[in-house]
């Protein structure tokens, strides 16, 4: 803390401040790459505080920003506002926290309910200031309180807090100037007893956060508020109560008060406690603002020790991460809270309890997996679940490997199986279903009563599932199917399905039997057998002459022919694979095939050495004379 080393890595400053005071100057911003600890969205939201140098008597040897800095980092409790990071960049303080706003920018829209809840964990943080840290905060007011990403009120501004022994009558003059002036006492420069000033200053705070509300809104609001103004703010500091006495006020026991009190301290519940409260917990949260108790109690009922609580984990949580919807189907129990309340409040938190490395708590995230997974986008599924799942199938415990596989598959269907399985898949396995839709009865649909997520609300569309899947209708044949890849070709099995073709269609019926199995009535492989069937019917063991329906004597036939049949495999129909090429089918690879062949040579006639030789072989005739054809006067 204090040098530029102690910056958080990758974080971004929002340009518009979010609050501006008279010491600093609130920013929102975000850290990249961060976990999911720093923000319920999972964002890596956070708050930077920025701060100049003051002057002033009491910024003499730090600054405001630093004084609140450094209070927070030694006084921790879950109410006040919890310190991340600081760092000093040139003249200007920097100081990071868990991600809040200011209490003032969302007062108007709380409800009477999560004022009370509100004012219970201001009160709580004061208790422990005054009671362990024995310091007083001397700036109570709806300025100094901030509302954090879970809805819960924490506690700010101490830049102000001091020890009871350094708070004196001019300690609180010189820090007059910038306090609530509202919330200081008249009184106070002449009352001996300064210790009693945060008593005053929060009966102020119950005035300005309740004003407007009606009485009969909560229980026991106006007497809690005429209790402030008889007792913590009597003229009389010596006739104020402790704070730990206001928390015994019936205002801070009602049953809503007493619900969010007993889930905060669970840590200190016997265990005959917490099987009676969870036992009736979700009977008496129906009476209440469904919105209110998702933001009030949405953290708390989905917290380490509630998941891991035996009762609860019975009677509370499958309720809780199962979303409510309009419609429910076959009588089930529907879910505590609607889709949209679940949505807005309980799915961030289901998101973070994915990142928790325990197997108790995961394994009871996975078991109700199927209930809420429709309420994530695609973009949640693939980015922020999917990676969670792929690292539990890698854990060495089985019940955990085989949940999480139970999971993936609910996935497939909103995702597709190449975001979920990942690389490169071929097709595998065919269709053995014969061509006719009549072999395959509706009736014996197995798979009919599961349940699909496409019979289900998503929050975005899912893939569509291929209508010719395997898994549609579970076969019920007369005959196996041809295994893929075909079986032992013999000519044996081409003569029987010749013979199959020459039989009438009127014989199709006999094939069907109370027993649904295939019964040859002709092995053509094997005359022997048909000899020894014959004998059977000679002999008296099936009597054909009497008048019995044809289907009992198929019956007794393909029981005697079971009785002979060492394999089961000869039940099979075997068919000779035809290795004839379709009409359809075109070679593209035709053309590859090189030609090899002798090169052809073409000889051309020469007309004018034919001539030539035409002259030259002339033959004088035997009748000529030699002479003929000279001139007379060759020989002058």
């Amino acid at each position: 803390m204090g040098n530029d080393a102690s910056q958080l890595k990758g974080l971004e400053i929002d340009e518009k401040p979010t609050e501006t005071t008279d010491f600093w100057c609130h920013y929102k911003a975000t850290i990249r790459d961060s976990c999911r600890y720093f923000g319920l969205n999972g964002d890596g939201s956070v708050s930077v505080f920025k701060g100049e140098t003051i002057m002033g008597p009491l910024w003499t040897v730090s600054t405001p920003l630093e004084k609140f800095c450094n209070n927070i980092l030694k006084y921790r409790h879950p109410f006040i506002v919890r310190y991340l990071s600081a760092w000093q960049q040139r003249s200007t303080f920097h100081l990071a926290t868990e991600f809040v706003q200011p209490l003032a920018h969302v007062l108007s829209s709380q409800t009477p309910l999560q004022k009370c809840i509100g004012i219970n964990n201001i009160l709580q943080a004061l208790v422990f200031l005054h009671e362990q840290g024995c310091v007083s905060h001397n700036n109570i007011s709806i300025s100094s309180i901030y509302l954090s990403g879970d809805g819960q009120w924490k506690l700010g501004g101490l830049q102000y807090l001091c020890s009871f022994s350094e708070l004196t009558p001019a300690y609180l003059k010189q820090a007059r100037i910038h306090r609530y002036d509202k919330a200081v006492d008249p009184n106070e420069d002449s009352n001996q007893v300064t210790t009693k000033v945060d008593q005053y200053a929060f009966a102020v705070l119950v005035e300005d956060v309740f004003k407007g509300c009606n009485n009969d809104e909560v229980s026991h609001l106006n007497e809690f508020k005429e209790y402030c103004r008889e007792f913590l703010q009597n003229s009389d500091c010596k006739k104020r109560p402790n704070l730990l006495e206001i928390l015994q006020h019936n205002f801070f026991n009602h049953e809503f008060i007493s619900v969010y009190k007993f889930l905060s301290n669970l840590p200190l519940k016997g265990s005959d406690e917490k099987m009676h409260f969870f036992s009736d917990i979700l009977k008496c949260l129906k009476c209440y603002d469904e919105e209110t108790v998702a933001k009030q109690f949405g953290g708390l009922l989905l917290s380490r020790l509630t998941l891991l609580d035996h009762t609860a984990r019975k009677n509370v949580i499958p309720y809780i991460l199962k979303p409510r919807y309009d419609r429910t189907q076959n009588g089930e129990q529907n879910g505590f809270f609607c889709v949209t309340i679940f949505k807005e409040y309980l799915k961030p938190r289901v998101i973070q309890l994915f990142s928790v490395r325990d197997s108790q708590i995961r394994m009871l995230l996975l078991s109700h997996f199927s209930k809420y997974v429709n309420v994530f986008s695609h973009e949640e599924l693939a980015h922020q679940i999917l990676p969670e799942l792929l690292l539990g199938i890698k854990d060495t415990d089985d019940d955990l490997v085989s949940a999480t596989l139970m999971c993936l598959s609910e996935l497939v269907p909103i995702l597709g199986a190449d975001t979920v399985v990942g690389g490169k898949r071929t097709k595998l396995f065919t269709d053995g279903r014969p061509n006719s839709n009549d072999s395959i009865p509706k009736s014996s649909d197995e798979f009919a009563n599961r349940k699909s997520l496409q019979n289900k609300q998503c929050s975005e569309n899912i893939f569509s599932i291929n209508s010719n899947s395997m898994f549609d209708q579970t076969l019920v044949l007369n005959e196996r199917p041809t295994p893929v890849g075909g079986e032992s070709v013999d000519i044996e099995s081409t003569q029987y399905i010749l013979n199959l073709k020459n039989e009438s269609d009127e014989e199709w019926d006999d094939w069907e039997n109370t027993n649904r199995s295939l019964v040859p009535m002709h092995d053509c492989s094997s005359v022997q057998d048909d000899q020894e069937t014959n004998n059977i019917l000679q002999h008296g063991d099936i009597y054909p002459h009497e008048e019995q329906d044809h289907s009992v004597l198929l019956q007794k036939a393909g029981l005697v022919a079971k009785s002979k049949i060492k394999d089961i495999s000869e039940l099979d129909i075997k068919s000779k694979v035809e290795q004839t090429k379709k009409e359809d089918d075109f070679d593209f690879f035709a053309d590859m095939t090189p030609v090899i062949e002798k090169q052809k040579v073409v000889l051309l006639k020469d007309e004018s050495n034919q001539e030539l030789s035409y002259k030259l072989n002339f033959v004088p005739g035997n009748e000529e004379d030699e002479n003929t054809g000279w001139e007379d006067t060759w020989n002058d």
